[in-house]
């Protein structure tokens, strides 16, 4: 005579269980990979300061622009779950998202403006001598690009080296602002070279840089905060991912309704099993656990996955 429990209804594990795994992931995670993070962050700093800072004392719209446009790379590093918030920290960088993102938008406008009303003070020969362009700060949007560039290097090297999504992501935002300085670095050559409406032009260009990377910002911030689902492509690999499990449990009959959002840089999902309704519950756990672990062996960025089981097909639960 079996034991065996019929299966019914059973949810997943409790989410604590699964959130020290994934505090385990991220503190064995890689070094370089933190430590680029970091250099990154503090490059992002220097630089917004730096050239603020120059832009302001030297009287470049484009420098000072630019200064804004390296504000956007600064990245929030992952901190692991805890009992007080037990799914994670990624709403505080999506929050910090969006507010850096209105920060943008208004700098942005404010930055245009300014430049601007140079370019129309220049048009016109209005410009105060007070207001004249210092060709030194072209040094300053030169060091911007040899860093940014080089950040882009070593972080991507390291994003492969990897395989981290986020990493890479980085490297392309560093390589956008390497860019920026060099349309502020031509704006002040040009000015320097006898055409002084080019750095209010480069001003006006990377103003209009800094609020295209806004509203991106905010639009994917906003889209994270109300839950929008992760892309087709995703879910579609999250479905292949499960199939290949099914190919070898024959107890796993069927799955269906696989769905995912985004939790900042991570993601959440949540899935159904039909299993074999005359499986032990131990079995069934076992399957369970198989699918979660390797829906997280082939997706790094599954930082938890919700699973409910069914005896027989039962409607979508959305």
């Amino acid at each position: 005579m079996s034991l065996a429990r019929p299966l019914t209804r059973i949810e997943s594990t409790p989410i604590n269980q699964h959130a020290n795994d994934f505090a385990s992931m991220l503190q064995l995670s890689s070094k370089r990979g933190m430590q680029v993070t970091w250099l990154g962050l503090a490059s992002n700093v220097g630089l917004t300061l730096s050239k603020g800072t120059a832009g302001f004392i030297m009287n470049s719209a484009s420098l000072l622009a630019d200064a804004a446009h390296s504000l956007s790379g600064n990245t929030n590093t992952p901190k692991v779950p805890d009992a007080i918030y037990p799914y994670g920290y990624g709403r505080y960088e999506t929050i910090g998202s969006l507010s850096v993102s209105g920060l943008l938008m208004g700098g942005g406008v404010g930055i245009g403006l300014h430049s601007f009303h140079l370019l129309l003070a220049t048009l016109d020969g209005t410009l105060v001598s007070s207001g004249e362009l210092d060709p030194n700060a072209a040094w300053f949007a030169l060091g911007s690009v040899v860093i940014k560039e080089w950040l882009y290097r070593i972080t991507y090297k390291v994003g492969k080296s990897e395989r981290s999504d986020v990493l890479i992501a980085n490297a392309w935002h560093h390589r956008s602002d390497a860019y920026s300085s060099f349309v502020a670095l031509m704006a002040i050559g040009g000015t320097y070279a006898g055409v002084p409406m080019f750095d209010p032009l480069g001003g006006i260009v990377v103003s209009c840089m800094i609020l295209k990377s806004g509203a991106s910002m905010m639009s994917q911030s906003s889209q994270e905060l109300l839950d929008k689902s992760i892309s087709e492509d995703e879910l579609n690999d999250i479905q292949a991912i499960v199939a290949s499990v099914k190919e070898k449990e024959q107890d796993l009959l069927d799955f269906y309704s696989i769905r995912g959002r985004k939790f900042g840089p991570f993601q959440h999902l949540d899935l159904t099993l039909q299993l074999n309704p005359d499986l032990a519950i131990y079995k069934a756990h076992a399957i369970e656990q198989r699918v979660r672990q390797t829906i997280k062996a082939n997706c790094g960025h599954v930082q938890e996955v919700i699973i409910h089981i069914d005896a027989e097909k039962q409607p979508r639960h959305f």
